[in-house]
């Protein structure tokens, strides 16, 4: 039997069905839901919570929030085997199981009979080894589920998923916090952090059962071999992909600089309480679900280049709101909502935008080489922006400024810079992207 017949028998093998494709939607949906959860109770302040508990300082959360844009750095590699199978399915099940037992197992931590210090470093090591496994599957992830929607259904359908997977997890936070709260004052936090990591475990759970009974479409292998040198070369070649290499490079610069930092912020400088932090998270999520749906019909009538520009450019301006919540002042729990409402407009943009917005742009062959290349070197700059500002936090630690009244400290500058940054990114879509697009469209 020939090749093409071979690989004609093997495409054959893997044919699915109309009731197939809408069955593993469902699935997907579930999977971003149950995933949604882990991630909310394994970072921001519940991660900074615990962290703080086992004993770490400010810089140190913020390093180690910062992680998970060090692990991706796997995926400059992990396109070397992904793109000698044509089902993937399988490793994608496995690298997200891992991923996820390995935080749940993060509760085990203070039963270890060794020091602080030791402790610190298997959580840190845990988390960096759980990150690393969700990321070397991410390029096959990503692309399992993108190509169970339609092109044209994929701005609506991501836009439903996301509702769901926001709202769900976003209750669970708000009930979580508060639970927490409750433990604390009792003096038993550790009790109530089992709890969370409980309900860590059962999303784990429910999240392996949507990757098992989700079907994968038939990949078409990459025809020669690829070296270590075609994983860097191949993204570069591509003269519309280096377009998108270059805002993933700004946007992974100008979030990172500020994002492994404001759970830090709300938690030891403002001393805000678990409630009132998931219960913004709430807020946020409930003006996330109600304008994702806007945003993916934006998407699907202009282009999810143009709600890219538009959400991100919203972001920046949230982000340099954040300078003005204040210590001390009546209107910090204010802004801090504000600023809550705002990100959750944004993000809902920026969430269906950007998880699209690269795969559009990739050749179907060697896909997951240029997806992979695009995370890993966006998570390097983004690790590197991370570790600048953790270094401008701890180098400031006693820094108390005035500015109209108000007392700044490193953690507002950091927004502000930040904000600054997001903007520029913005700015970069419509002048070196949309607006080459439109003209090449109309010749």
């Amino acid at each position: 039997m020939d090749k093409q017949n071979i690989n004609n028998s093997t495409q054959n093998n893997y044919a699915m069905t109309l009731a197939d494709y809408e069955k593993s939607r469902l699935m997907a949906i579930l999977e971003g839901i149950s995933a949604r959860i882990i991630f909310g109770l394994t970072t921001g302040a519940f991660l900074t919570g615990y962290l703080k508990f086992l004993g770490a300082d400010d810089d140190l959360c913020g390093q180690i929030a910062a992680i998970p844009t060090l692990a991706g750095i796997i995926q400059f590699f992990s396109p070397m085997f992904l793109e000698k199978l044509n089902r993937r399915k399988p490793l994608v099940t496995v690298g997200n199981a891992l991923h996820r037992i390995l935080l749940v197992l993060m509760v085990i931590i203070p039963l270890l009979p060794v020091s602080m210090e030791i402790r610190l470093y298997i959580t840190a090591g845990l988390y960096l080894f759980s990150h690393l496994m969700v990321n070397m599957v991410a390029p096959a992830t990503t692309t399992l589920l993108i190509s169970l929607v339609p092109q044209n259904m994929r701005g609506r359908f991501f836009s439903i998923r996301e509702r769901y997977l926001i709202f769900i997890s976003s209750v669970i936070n708000v009930i979580f916090g508060g639970i927490l709260d409750k433990y604390e004052l009792r003096g038993k936090t550790y009790e109530g952090y089992i709890l969370v990591f409980i309900i860590a475990f059962a999303a784990t759970l429910l999240n392996l059962f949507s990757y098992i009974s989700m079907k994968e479409p038939y990949v078409n292998q990459t025809n020669g071999k690829i070296s270590v040198k075609h994983l860097f070369t191949m993204p570069l070649k591509e003269k519309r992909f280096r377009k998108i290499i270059i805002l993933f490079f700004l946007w992974g610069l100008a979030v990172n600089f500020a994002s492994p930092f404001f759970s830090v912020y709300m938690v030891s400088q403002l001393r805000l309480s678990y409630t009132f932090i998931t219960v913004c998270g709430l807020v946020n999520s409930i003006v996330y679900v109600i304008t994702v749906s806007i945003w993916g019909k934006i998407a699907d009538k202009k282009s999810f280049t143009y709600t890219a520009m538009i959400s991100i450019a919203l972001l920046g301006v949230t982000h340099s709101l954040w300078f003005f919540a204040s210590e001390g002042t009546g209107l910090t729990n204010a802004v801090v909502m504000l600023g809550h409402i705002t990100s959750g407009i944004a993000w809902a943009g920026i969430g269906i935008s950007l998880y699209n917005i690269p795969y559009e742009y990739t050749p179907e062959e060697g896909r997951t080489v240029y997806l992979g290349f695009n995370a890993a070197l966006s998570g390097l700059i983004g690790f590197i922006s991370s570790m600048a500002a953790s270094y401008m936090v701890g180098a400031m630690s006693g820094f108390k400024g005035i500015f109209i009244g108000l007392t700044v400290t490193q953690f507002q500058l950091v927004f502000l810079i930040s904000g600054i940054l997001i903007l520029v990114t913005s700015a970069y879509i419509w002048l070196s992207i949309i607006k080459h697009d439109n003209q090449d469209n109309a010749a």
